[in-house]
């Protein structure tokens, strides 16, 4: 390849243009000097053009030649159109750039052009430093403008703001100027902005125009965005409680007329608004309302009001009863941060329908009924739950209980109210689970939370010292059911069984957020899985470092489980089906190899675990391959029904037992965990309340089940916790019996 694989020449070598007259040409002749076939293209530079200008000031022809043999050449034709730099008068170098896509070389070469004094209007060039500012009402805003005279001449210009109200515009939306050839003026617009109401948030666009007599406008557009400020006031009447009726005579009255409240509105704000009206605190409130209007619209600065008429239902005798409920409007516009202008509790004052005279008049019927509806009346179904009582547990210094239903309630209890009959029993709703509860468990440490298994797969922890705070509600599987709960020693983590086989260990924190919201459950993963082949109904530890679990359900199954090598024992138990179910497992805390479970075909059995574990008590206890011993065993204890729950004290020297008989009974234990003879038979307890059904044409007592018994050691006496069908709840003692040989109390000891 030679040298130069590309030569040119240009004619003319210098050329006259003017703008606006006549388009000047030249000629470039590319010779291919190379030993290939190639194409060749053009490309006219100068110096002082707009970077981001088009290259229509000139015209090729053609704009690719042809693949041209060696020593060939291509003649380009190079057309003038416009002045490269606009207002340009004098000498100019034009550099010619040819190239080749086929060759690895390119070359330039000059023209002079003498550019006169065009006839071609040149437009003004308007630029913007800040193209986007944000103001707040009342502020005092400065818009800079440059405008640039590219021509060669001077000129007068005017520049024009648009966009804008004019009565913002400290200094008018217009400027005379005059500019000098080539040279740029720079100019500021002051706005200043109103106060609030009279600022309407949004994002103004603002356009720039520089006219003058040399040639076309120039324009440049920006925006101002006005951020939203100042707030909706809301005012009500809510010193005062409304009366119901307005006025009371002495005879009795039915009429109850509906309260107009008028709800006041002043939108202080730069927004348009649109206020709405919640409804729920007042349907909460079991209060009948309407509302005129229903929305209210609020341009900035404006004041409107809502006409509220509330109807509640006065009561039958007493005396006067006053009522709150909360007004609660919302607001459509929430770029202020809030959705919400305020709420306000209004009063109410319901005077009964008989008069107080009247009431006097029947205080004897009324204390008599006062003491019906009373938890003094050991009958009474007016308080504590509403549905069956499916679980209950007792804290660790047995002076409180929790209880789980299916009313959907988690209840505390006070234990003393169960002995001493002026002490109020039921604590109140410790948490609102919005579905059946399985299963409930207190925090071992401090005994400040409950955690709930619900029967739709949801776990939920509930803080006892803020009753009916959530603390957490979470799930693995959703309609999963939570049929058991038990928690490491140290509350760290929980372990849950499930009626899908699963069993899962979660990890509990501490530190869980209250939530003040309607409780939703979100999916979470455990830290641990184990899926076993039947609905797991009951767990419990079975050694103190918590290693090893046993875990009982569905087809009598009952296995050991090493939850650290996942090692599974399957223990000897009686074959069962599709409906034979060992409904719960119980360890002694203080002898945790002692183990007693229940099923539903009424059998009770006492394990001694000590013979298949090794290592019992070290920090990794292993199962043995040797078969584990049966104590005791029997299935009459409640007529050979199903057995609900049994539950070992502390030092494994009772067991009490809750059945589908209704009683609830405990069994004094000798002390290799064997019944005690004397009490072959066991101890009842208590038994729940009869209902009558008709069977086979007749009336019959039915007693409802025992669903689930707690038992505590405390003092000289054995706390037994039960929860039955009949929605009740019970804590009921019994002496303990040293004696026997097996309980090594002393006074004042306790669990």
């Amino acid at each position: 390849m030679l040298e130069n694989a590309i030569a040119t020449e240009i004619t003319p070598q210098e050329l006259d243009f003017k703008p606006g007259g006549e388009p000047a040409s030249f000629d470039v002749l590319v010779i291919n000097q190379s030993d290939r076939f190639a194409g060749f293209q053009l490309e006219i530079q100068a110096a002082g053009t707009d970077a981001y200008r088009r290259a229509d000031w000139y015209r090729v022809s053609p704009e690719v030649s042809t693949k041209n043999p060696p020593g060939d050449s291509t003649r380009f034709k190079v057309t003038l159109l416009d002045n490269p730099v606009p207002g340009f008068v004098g000498l100019m170098n034009l550099t010619i750039r040819v190239f080749s896509l086929e060759l690895a070389d390119e070359v330039r070469d000059v023209i002079r052009v003498n550019i006169q004094q065009g006839t071609i209007p040149i437009p003004l060039r308007v630029t913007l430093p800040v193209e986007m500012s944000r103001a707040a009402p009342g502020d005092l805003v400065e818009i800079p403008v440059e405008v640039y005279n590219p021509s060669q001449l001077p000129t007068e210009a005017q520049l024009v703001l648009k966009g804008l109200k004019p009565a913002w515009l400290v200094q008018g939306s217009e400027r005379q100027l005059k500019i000098a050839p080539g040279k740029e003026v720079e100019v500021t617009f002051t706005c200043q902005l109103p106060e609030t109401t009279q600022t309407l948030s949004q994002t103004y666009p603002i356009q720039f125009i520089a006219t003058h007599a040399q040639g076309p406008p120039g324009e440049a557009v920006a925006a101002m965005e006005i951020l939203p400020q100042g707030k909706i006031h809301f005012h009500a009447d809510d010193q005062t409680a409304r009366a119901v009726p307005p006025r009371w005579g002495w005879l009795p009255s039915w009429h109850a007329p509906m309260i107009e409240y008028v709800l006041d509105f002043d939108n202080q704000s730069n927004l348009e608004q649109t206020v709405n009206f919640n409804p729920e605190p007042i349907t909460k409130a079991n209060l009948k309302y309407t509302l005129e209007p229903e929305t209210l619209p609020l341009k900035p600065g404006e004041t409107g009001q809502m006409h509220l008429r509330i109807g509640a239902r006065r009561p039958w005798i007493g005396r006067a009863r006053h009522r709150s409920f909360k007004a609660d409007p919302t607001i459509t516009d929430d770029r202020m941060g809030d959705t919400t202008p305020g709420f306000r509790y209004l009063k109410l004052r319901l005077a009964p329908m008989i008069p107080l005279w009247l009431n006097i008049a029947i205080i004897p019927f009324l204390l008599y009924l006062l003491w019906a509806l009373s938890w003094l009346n050991p009958n009474n179904d007016r308080y504590g739950h509403q549905a069956a009582v499916n679980t209950v547990d007792i804290n660790g210094i047995g002076t409180k209980v929790v209880s789980g239903s299916n009313d959907q309630t988690i209840r505390g209890w006070n234990v003393k109210g169960f002995f001493v009959p002026w002490i109020r029993q039921d604590m109140g709703i410790w948490g609102e689970a919005q579905r059946a509860i399985r299963v409930v468990h207190l925090r071992p440490v401090d005994n400040d939370q409950v955690v709930a298994g619900l029967e739709n797969g949801d776990i939920q922890v509930w803080h006892l010292r803020h009753a009916g705070q959530l603390m957490d509600n979470f799930f693995y599987r959703q309609d999963d059911r939570v049929l058991a709960l038990q928690y490491e020693r140290d509350a760290r983590h929980l372990w849950s069984g499930h009626g899908s086989g699963l069993v899962l260990r979660w990890l509990i924190s501490e530190s869980a957020r209250l939530r003040n919201a309607e409780p939703e459950s979100e999916f979470r993963k455990p830290a641990q899985t184990q899926q076993f082949d039947f609905a797991v109904y009951a767990l419990a530890f079975v050694e103190p470092s918590e290693t090893l679990m046993a875990v009982a359900g569905r087809f009598n199954q009952l296995v050991l489980w090493n939850t650290e090598s996942d090692a599974i024992q399957v223990l000897p138990y009686r074959e069962g089906g599709k409906d034979d179910y060992i409904l719960s497992v119980t360890a002694a805390a203080e002898q945790p190899t002692r183990l007693a479970t229940a099923d539903n075909r009424g059998w009770i059995t006492i394990w001694d675990l000590a013979n298949c574990i090794e290592g019992e008590g070290t920090d990794f206890p292993r199962l043995r391959d040797r078969p584990c011993e049966i104590v005791d065993q029997w299935s009459d204890g409640h007529s050979e029904q199903a057995v609900q729950s049994v539950s070992l004290s502390a030092d494994g020297c009772y067991l009490a037992s809750g059945g589908e008989d209704g009683w609830t009974k405990v069994w004094p234990l000798n002390p290799n965990g064997s019944r005690a003879t004397q009490y072959a038979q066991g101890i009842e307890i208590v038994r729940s309340f009869p209902r009558q059904e008709r069977q086979d044409g007749r009336s019959q007592k039915v007693y409802p089940a025992m669903r689930q018994v707690k038992s505590k050691l405390r003092d000289e006496k054995l706390l037994i916790t039960s929860g039955s069908d009949d929605t009740q709840v019970r804590v009921n003692d019994t002496p303990r019996l040293p004696e026997l040989g097996c309980d090594r109390f002393t006074a004042g000891a306790t669990d």
